[in-house]
């Protein structure tokens, strides 16, 4: 089969598909990846046929912001609403000019896009494919309100409006544990579980040596992700409640920053651009982050408690259903401060329940199907 893999070029939106990409190359079929320019170099590393198609995040970034100048200065609730449809649809529109005829030279016979990449949706449509969208958390429900109205004004722009008002069939691939799931549903025809998995290593890729060399018996992973890096003070505040504590501290601060501008740190703090959650977690104790789904999900996929600093999209959301699961703490951007960061981190490492609850999680997320069981799953 030719299986088309299509994703927003976002690290946590294509590292969230490569695992049922991977499987479906592995099990022999055809496998073409589709996204913008800033992951191409990341998905032909780990020996995918990829296609750039469309505008780049920052292109589609800054639209956003052209359109909305002083949508920073809004309370987070208020982003999301002007945001959302701006960066999702307006991006798929731009994208599917170039995907539909590429898609329909090659035939593919499924389509599958997370569910921020609408594009893949008329690429399905236009080229008879089988419809699978990959869920990235816990927001589906929400996300589909938001951008739905635009959705259904582009899916009639390229004439397939049973695309957007559900009559044609598709596949919901829904990475979310039982415990976290909250109201509602996807819309989709069919809802396929599937395991969520941390982001995969390219070949070759391996854990610093510096890593190695840390001091200290139990290590604290920060990171902001590689969207919400850039939050003024927040990685600079935990960074500095944290390394008063007395463990190990190994912080990510995105692809393509320069960890010496956080200064001088003592030995047992280590600040890199990117690491691979798979390589990393295993070593880690607790987990601070900003809450995005895939760092989210894969915390807890290895039982790790959680102390969340949401601060957009889909992460007031995941900090606040995680910490009513007992697995996490949360410090809203009002709330950071150094003593806080330090004083929640002291919390979760010295309470037992957090772990015993982020270990209930984690059972649910190895009974889910694997990504080849998921895989079989779609091609019966």
């Amino acid at each position: 089969m030719r299986i088309l893999f299509t994703s927003f070029p976002a690290y946590g939106h294509v590292n969230t598909m490569l695992p049922l990409a991977r499987e479906a190359r592995n099990a022999g079929h055809e496998v073409t990846f589709v996204t913008g320019a800033e992951l191409v170099t990341e998905i032909e590393r780990r020996g995918f046929d990829t296609w750039m198609v469309g505008p780049s995040r920052a292109e589609a970034e800054a639209g956003v912001h052209a359109a909305y100048p002083n949508l920073a200065q809004l309370p987070p609730e208020q982003r999301a609403p002007l945001a959302a449809p701006m960066l999702f649809v307006e991006s798929a529109a731009k994208r599917a000019v170039e995907l539909v005829p590429r898609a329909q030279q090659w035939k593919p016979d499924i389509v599958v896009h997370e569910e921020t990449e609408l594009a893949g949706a008329i690429a399905a449509a236009h080229t008879g494919a089988r419809h699978v969208v990959h869920g990235l958390g816990l927001a589906s429900v929400k996300l589909r309100a938001l951008v739905m109205p635009g959705f259904a004004r582009l899916c009639e722009e390229w004439q397939v409006p049973e695309v957007a008002d559900g009559r044609r069939p598709c596949t919901y691939l829904d990475i979310c544990p039982p415990s976290l799931r909250t109201d509602g549903e996807p819309g989709a025809t069919h809802t396929q579980p599937l395991r969520p998995a941390a982001g995969e290593p390219a070949p070759g890729e391996r854990l610093p040596e510096a890593l190695a060399a840390l001091p200290r018996s139990r290590t604290i992973h920060l990171t902001l992700g590689t969207v919400f890096n850039e939050a003024p003070g927040v990685l600079e505040a935990a960074i500095a409640g944290l390394r008063e504590l007395p463990l190990n501290l190994v912080v990510t601060s995105g692809p393509g920053t320069n960890p010496e501008r956080f200064g001088p740190q003592p030995s047992h703090v280590l600040i890199e651009p990117y690491i691979p959650h798979s390589l990393l977690l295993p070593r880690c104790h607790l987990v601070v982050s900003h809450g995005g789904a895939g760092i989210m999900l894969s915390a807890l996929a290895h039982a790790l408690p959680q102390l969340i600093l949401p601060q957009g999209a889909d992460q007031f959301l995941n900090a606040t259903t995680c910490q009513s699961a007992g697995a996490a703490l949360a410090l809203h951007p009002d709330e950071v401060s150094i003593r806080a960061v330090a004083t929640a981190a002291e919390c979760l490492m010295a309470e037992p329940a957090f772990r015993r609850a982020a270990a209930g999680i984690q059972a649910e997320i190895h009974a889910m199907p694997s990504p080849a069981d998921a895989l079989a799953a779609l091609i019966r």
